[in-house]
């Protein structure tokens, strides 16, 4: 008689703790793999965001710059808005007869000044870069030379210190060729320096306290204005081109927020 006899082994339980092991290890391999891809793929995409971002600055800050040259006094402010859209900050007059738009861009502010009938009255432009210098309409120059080469007729002037800054202004009269605008320049607190400043000795100046002529005339000589403003057809320094200052306020640009 043959006898046959069967052994219990221990083998399966542990084939099937094995396999349980394996199989974990795949998922949690599988898991790893997949959150890494995942990573890399926000990280590539995030990476491509910020190149969209600083493509879309740049031709936005570059289509600002050309904009420049399609400002003109005498336009309507619907047209100025159409062309650099909403302002960043909007004054107005208690009689709403004076009102201002400022804009800021990555290397300049842009001030528009216009009337109760939406006529723009006067813009200026205030440098923030020393590697942006604008074309000013009608003098067949740029901003960044000293003073005096813009020329020597200055119709009126001031300049002054307060607790916080220094701040310079002249008025030219541009006559026939600018069609019988003014065109003002300054040294904007708000803006760059693009060289080392060197102001007036006294505390205020203007025609009616005026400087030594050679404080004056080294001042102008050693000095570069960072703002340019245009005026009205026949306007005048003491009309309303004037009511909002020329170029943006020391105040109100130290409360814009620089998203670059």
């Amino acid at each position: 008689m043959w006898t046959f006899v069967i052994y219990k082994g221990c083998r399966m339980p542990h084939n099937k703790e094995s396999t349980k092991k394996s199989l974990l290890t795949m998922i949690i391999g599988a898991i790893t793999i997949t959150v890494g891809i995942v990573v890399a793929w926000l990280g590539a995409l995030n990476g491509f965001f910020e190149l969209y971002n600083n493509i879309a600055d740049k031709f936005s800050q570059r289509q600002a710059e050309d904009n420049l040259n399609a400002i003109y006094t005498g336009s309507s402010i619907r047209y100025i808005e159409s062309v650099f859209g909403v302002p960043i900050q909007e004054s107005h007059s208690d009689d709403g007869k004076v009102n201002e738009y400022i804009y800021s861009f990555k290397k300049f502010y842009l001030q528009v000044v216009y009337d109760d009938k939406n006529k723009v009255i006067l813009y200026s432009v205030t440098s923030k870069d020393k590697n942006f210098h604008p074309k000013i309409p009608y003098l067949g120059s740029t901003l960044g030379n000293n003073f005096d080469s813009y020329g020597e007729d200055i119709q009126d002037f001031e300049s002054g210190y307060s607790s916080k800054f220094y701040q310079y202004e002249e008025v030219h009269y541009l006559g026939n060729p600018g069609n019988y605008r003014h065109f003002y320049l300054a040294y904007n607190p708000a803006g760059i320096e693009y060289a080392d400043l060197n102001a007036l000795p006294d505390l205020h100046n203007d025609n009616n306290f005026p400087p030594k002529k050679a404080d004056l005339d080294h001042f102008r000589q050693n000095n570069t204005p960072n703002t340019f403003a245009i005026g009205d057809i026949m306007g005048s320094p003491k009309g309303p081109e004037l009511y909002y200052g020329i170029g943006i306020d020391y105040y109100v640009a130290r409360d814009i927020p620089d998203k670059d």
